[in-house]
């Protein structure tokens, strides 16, 4: 008895540093882990950058009954600031949208109300003209800056190979509370994003569909965005770039927004 007594104190002597160990190694790679994924985070908000200049496109949001609604934007981008104009042949010049800050300071202006907006918090999540694009989703806002990125796995989008990372907001209080991301494994391009609400159920996700090479980058030039609970997709293309224009400074503060 006294030999099977210390017999079983070793093992458990021995399963307890395995343990130690393990939970040590892993503590590692965790940290490893986490540091990978900030780093493919960077990756993905350096590929969202708007190209500066003047850029011209197409948001057409087509509801389950397959009609259509085209709305025709012009923007004019800086390297901290984005100043769009939102129209349809209808209704001619709708809203003009101003994102300074690189994006987290968001002021809209309607221009047949004359009233100006400050989106903020919950606010941010906001429709634009209806589409399934919120204020938030075109501002390009850094994702580092607002989530904390874990790689959770890999998967297979569109033949491709990709890391599957989970992003979780650093500020509570927004309509999503968590994106999943998939990124290509060789050049880190993002394919695909899936909006979670606070229940942390996929209610949207958006597609990257086409890219083009423009110099050194490659820069998306159309996403599809598919409301799932709505049934309704919004496909935003961007048709031109003149990364020549310049702009006076004055059109991007808020107060100007109105002339």
């Amino acid at each position: 008895d006294k030999y099977i007594m210390k017999r079983i104190c070793i093992i458990c002597i021995i399963a307890a540093s395995v343990g130690v160990f393990s939970s040590a190694s892993l503590s590692q790679e965790d940290r490893k882990i986490e540091l990978n994924a900030q780093g493919i985070l960077a990756r993905v908000d350096r590929f969202f950058e708007y190209p500066r200049g003047l850029l011209k496109g197409v948001i057409k949001h087509i509801r389950p009954d397959g009609s259509a609604l085209n709305i025709y934007l012009t923007g004019r981008i800086t390297q901290e600031d984005f100043l769009f104009t939102f129209n349809t042949h209808e209704r001619g010049d709708q809203m003009k949208v101003l994102y300074n800050l690189g994006g987290e300071d968001i002021w809209v202006y309607n221009l047949h109300e004359l009233k100006m907006f400050h989106k903020m918090g919950i606010d941010k999540f906001d429709e634009v003209l209806a589409t399934n694009y919120s204020f938030t989703d075109l501002s390009n806002v850094d994702f580092q800056s607002n989530y904390t990125a874990t790689i959770t796995g890999e998967a297979v989008v569109k033949g491709s190979d990709v890391y599957t990372l989970v992003l979780k907001p650093i500020a509570k209080g927004g309509e999503y509370g968590q994106l999943t991301l998939y990124v290509t494994k060789d050049k880190f391009i993002p394919l695909r994003i899936d909006y979670h609400d606070r229940d942390k159920v996929i209610f949207k996700f958006l597609s990257v569909v086409k890219v083009k090479e423009n110099g050194s980058r490659v820069v998306p030039v159309r996403y599809d965005m598919m409301n799932i609970r709505q049934g309704t997709v919004t496909v935003f293309s961007i048709s031109d770039i003149d990364e020549n224009a310049a702009f006076n400074p004055e059109i991007f503060r808020p107060e100007r927004l109105g002339e």
